[in-house]
């Protein structure tokens, strides 16, 4: 990868066109905390300017919806674009602890940059991957819904969005059984290190400090991510207990997805 911006504004509506794939709406409730801090893209009015939204396979016949809350629980780091998919157990999760990272798991560790994750599943639809769903990006204290399809031959969910003011820090989840899911269930979720970039923490090199966004490469693999030190350019307001969950995520079956605008 070489180098590359954080502006989610040209991510979520380039991956809109890139996808070619259905837009269905998504309820999106925010609850802005009072100290949430902002920092870099993800103040982007244009991105502001929209609460929610989703892309997907058209709606398959058979099998279930379920939906997906989750929530930024932390103060100091927004959420970028999420992407969420249902994939059968034979296909590869979107990310694994120990493995290297994938290209399209650094692109969004890295800069947000759904757009790998998004068109991947629109091309494996019906196959590999059931449905593709998107969420814009959540600041500190906001909720995010999506609406996702399932079936028998795609059970398993998996979730990835970047820790916007790291270097390649991220969350998520994956392997979520969604078609034996009966009823509403809530999972914590903790924050990810994609062993992609130097976590060095400064200006030129963290986008969200505004002041470019050059790569620090490192051939690691996905770990536990141990908090931003404060020590650099990087102030010490983005950390956050790294043992404790950064997302809250409840999933729900419902009678069906939401009928396309």
């Amino acid at each position: 990868m070489t180098h590359r911006s954080r502006q989610m504004t040209a991510i979520a509506y380039a991956v809109l066109s890139a996808a070619a794939v259905s837009v269905v709406p998504v309820a999106a409730q925010d609850k802005m905390a009072p100290d949430a801090m902002m920092a870099g893209p993800m103040t982007d009015p244009m991105m502001m300017a929209n609460d929610a939204m989703a892309m997907g396979s058209p709606m398959m016949a058979g099998g279930k919806t379920i939906m997906i809350t989750f929530e930024n629980v932390l103060t100091g780091q927004p959420f970028s674009p999420s992407v969420f998919e249902s994939r059968s157990a034979a296909a590869a999760p979107l990310f694994k602890l120990g493995d290297k990272a994938s290209d399209a798991l650094a692109a969004v560790a890295e800069g947000g940059n759904i757009g790998m994750f998004s068109v991947a599943a629109a091309k494996n639809t019906d196959s590999a991957i059931g449905d593709a769903q998107l969420a814009i990006h959540a600041l500190p204290g906001q909720t995010r819904t999506v609406f996702v399809h399932v079936d028998e031959a795609h059970p398993l969910i998996d979730g990835v969005w970047m820790l916007g003011n790291t270097n390649d820090g991220f969350s998520g989840f994956t392997g979520f059984d969604g078609y034996g899911l009966t009823a509403a269930t809530t999972i914590d979720v903790r924050g990810y290190d994609a062993g992609s970039e130097i976590n060095n923490e400064k200006k030129g090199f963290l986008g969200a400090l505004g002041a470019g966004n050059e790569r620090d490469p490192e051939n690691g693999v996905v770990t536990w991510h141990t908090g931003i030190r404060g020590d650099v350019d990087a102030p010490k307001e983005w950390n956050w207990d790294v043992n404790a969950p950064v997302a809250h995520v409840t999933f729900t079956p419902v009678e069906a997805m939401p009928a396309a605008m």
